[in-house]
């Protein structure tokens, strides 16, 4: 009976916008619901969200690390010059004894978004090999939790106001990192926004019940 339950609460689905409640309707391919409501896309059918997914995590994984390995901004201030790199960044907070800043900036900016990548990375390459039904599971849940936490729109921000301030008094120079950045901060915006999880829970649902119904 209760399996029964939670195979009808199955066919519905709530507008994350206005939260008005959905039945679903099988789409076809490449097409969308939108909120009766507020006209909020509220679902997709995406027969390769998998690959998709998987194919945009790998290159912000990639850009991620272009970002914290090179200097991101070179400022020079009346023949001092100082390169700063993602990495460098946390030391230079630490020694200016702002802790409670470097804490924020090491969870925030750089351990939650690789936390993030790394999880959806192990994620998606289980489920595009059907593998660890229970892992998958559990991950699912963790980037759930996890998602939100990872700011590096906000730093990105922060350090464009720095340096706008900082363009009367100093030139500064772009390095590699800081385009590595912007490419991992769109990858991620998307990844995390348009990525569907209800799509993913879908395909996981989908992927384990036919592996299950074979054992039987």
């Amino acid at each position: 009976m209760r399996k029964k339950k939670q195979l009808d609460l199955d066919q519905f689905i709530i507008c994350k916008k206005c939260h008005t409640l959905h039945r679903r309707i099988p789409l076809h391919k490449g097409r969308k619901a939108l909120c009766a409501k507020c006209n909020t896309v509220i679902y997709r059918r995406n027969d390769n969200l998998i690959e998709h997914s998987l194919a945009l995590v790998i290159t912000a994984l990639i850009t991620m690390f272009v970002a914290f390995q090179f200097t991101i901004i070179s400022i020079n201030i009346n023949g001092l010059s100082q390169s700063l790199s993602l990495g460098s960044l946390f030391s230079v907070i630490i020694e200016h004894k702002q802790y409670v800043v470097g804490i924020m900036f090491l969870f925030l900016i750089v351990l939650f978004p690789i936390m993030m990548l790394g999880a959806m990375f192990l994620l998606l390459l289980l489920m595009r090999y059907k593998q660890s039904p229970s892992l998958v599971r559990k991950l699912l849940i963790f980037l759930a939790h996890i998602k939100h936490w990872s700011m590096l729109d906000i730093f990105f921000i922060s350090l464009l106001v720095a340096m706008v301030k900082l363009f009367d008094y100093a030139r500064i120079e772009f390095g590699v990192s800081f385009i590595a950045f912007i490419a991992t901060l769109i990858l991620e915006i998307i990844i995390t926004k348009n990525i569907s999880f209800d799509g993913l829970w879908q395909q996981y649902q989908s992927i384990y019940r036919s592996q299950r119904e074979k054992r039987r």
